[in-house]
């Protein structure tokens, strides 16, 4: 019985040749590791093993990576729950990497469950870079690129008169009106209605959705979808909170989307019980949704096609919320900061055109500082400093630095309009850093890169400009302390100014 179950005996020399097999072995793995020809990723804060970087910067994070792009250089990386994030701090790398690699740098960090919950692919700004994006993106091109944009010039007119009868009324704030005259503008551009207040119920779910979706823009916010079945949680649980806001950001696109689709129909009947579509000049009053409808009667009214005018809409509404409103409020701050560039702005508008007179587009060539005035807000202080990610959709390489497939790149626009070697003084406002440049909307940082540059530039190009020359016709802006300017911005992912205590008077 003693013989059946028989251990052999191990000699110590054989244990000492295994172990110094094993050990060599694992040696061998780190110095092929280490002899790698792979190059290392670009410099940044460390954090810990597996976790990677736990405090991220949340408080007007674009003016940390400032700080950080000193130590660390152009490009600062770190990695939050096994995910890369890569901030851009330089114009040079931020072409290099997002315009000339553009068809590896154009996807969206829209992957996991809770993404497909949050249906952000509804967005096209959040849509990610597929064959559906591109078809979605040539619609809204054919819609809001230059040429299309100037048919929208009448509303905008039409809107910014109003705008300036009632903005001195002291029972709506500044800025809520400021908020209602960007959004109008849309809702009457795209679906031909009028909206009173921004404290309606659509434009009301614009900002609401607005606001959820503003802390998707800080790098690192989002790693903890790489949680397993965090979809999952309850909202109880910790973490749970996360699969409710994504529900509700969901709801609120839907709401947007269908509510506004299901008054567009009603439009629509109204439209064709009119025969609007054989009297060319009724036509060009229609909204945008009604003539595209039109034209689709007889040809491909699938539930594709319907889907993406549907998401169009939306998205044309929920864009102009904040960064169009961020803009124009800028602006009043600017002009209350600094009182004399309002003053060389009137006598511009006063010799050209005569005191008083409203502006219209065919002037903009006769009044260069009115443009840049212009140009010095979008740069001052662009709407959403970091901008929206972009994630690298292969290996990528820059400088002998190597950043990974699934990288969430951020390109810190504020870092690149405040660079001291293209900006001189770059905290103040200053419209005559742009004299004699050539007025070129690429130019403009604020509108993003590459492939996912933002398409309804040319329309919010014209809104922004018309309604400041109109302001500046017509108004005068009374005077703030000159203080440090960043006091009255807010602290979230959107540059906005938190309120406008300046008082506007009549000039006529």
């Amino acid at each position: 019985m003693m013989g059946i179950f028989h251990t052999p005996s191990v000699s110590l020399p054989s244990i000492f040749l295994a172990s110094t097999l094993i050990f060599s072995a694992i040696l061998g793995i780190f110095s092929y590791a280490r002899r790698s020809p792979r190059p290392p990723y670009p410099p940044g804060p460390r954090g810990y093993w597996i976790l990677g970087l736990i405090k991220i910067p949340m408080i007007k994070p674009w003016i940390t990576y400032v700080k950080w792009g000193k130590e660390y250089g152009d490009l600062v990386h770190f990695t939050r729950l096994g995910r890369h994030y890569l901030v851009i701090n330089s114009l040079e790398a931020a072409n290099e990497i997002l315009e000339r690699q553009a068809q590896l740098t154009s996807d969206r960090p829209v992957h996991t469950e809770l993404d497909r919950i949050a249906t952000l692919k509804r967005g096209l700004g959040t849509a990610p870079y597929d064959d559906e994006w591109r078809a979605y993106r040539k619609l809204m091109h054919q819609n809001f690129r230059a040429a299309a944009s100037i048919d929208y010039r009448p509303i905008e007119i039409k809107h910014v008169c109003k705008f300036l009868d009632r903005i001195d009324s002291p029972e709506i704030s500044l800025k809520d009106q400021v908020s209602t005259l960007s959004q109008v503008i849309m809702y009457d551009s795209v679906y031909g209605l009028e909206i009173s207040s921004n404290k309606e119920s659509m434009p009301q779910h614009a900002r609401d959705m607005a606001e959820l979706f503003e802390s998707f823009l800080i790098p690192g916010w989002d790693a903890f979808k790489s949680i397993p079945l965090i979809h999952l949680f309850p909202s109880w649980f910790p973490g749970g909170h996360h699969r409710i806001n994504h529900e509700m950001l969901s709801k609120m696109i839907e709401t947007i989307a269908e509510d506004l689709w299901g008054q567009t129909l009603k439009a629509m009947v109204g439209f064709m019980a009119s025969n609007y579509w054989v009297d060319k000049s009724d036509e060009n009053q229609s909204s945008l949704m009604v003539k595209l409808l039109s034209e689709k009667q007889l040809k491909d009214r699938s539930d594709e096609n319907i889907e993406l005018l549907k998401n169009m809409g939306m998205q044309a509404v929920s864009a102009a919320t904040d960064t169009n409103t961020s803009a124009i409020c800028t602006f009043f701050l600017a002009m209350s900061l600094y009182p004399d560039v309002q003053r060389k702005a009137q006598q511009e508008l006063d010799t050209v055109l005569g005191h008083g007179k409203l502006p219209s587009f065919d002037d903009r060539l006769s009044l260069p500082y009115i443009d840049a005035i212009y140009l010095e807000v979008m740069r001052w202080h662009p709407a959403i400093p970091l901008g929206v990610q972009h994630v690298s959709m292969k290996d990528i390489f820059y400088k002998g630095y190597y950043i990974p497939k699934g990288t969430a790149i951020s390109p810190n626009i504020w870092a690149l309009t405040h660079d001291e070697s293209q900006f001189s003084k770059p905290d103040h406002f200053i419209p005559e850093r742009h004299s004699n440049k050539e007025n070129n909307i690429s130019s403009i940082l604020a509108y993003g890169f590459g492939r996912r540059v933002c398409v309804g530039r040319y329309m919010a190009n014209d809104t922004i400009w018309i309604t400041i020359a109109s302001v500046l016709a017509t108004k005068n802006i009374s005077s703030l302390p000159n203080e440090n300017a960043e006091d009255y911005f807010c602290d979230g992912s959107f540059c906005s100014p938190k309120h406008l205590d300046c008082k506007i008077t009549s000039r006529l």
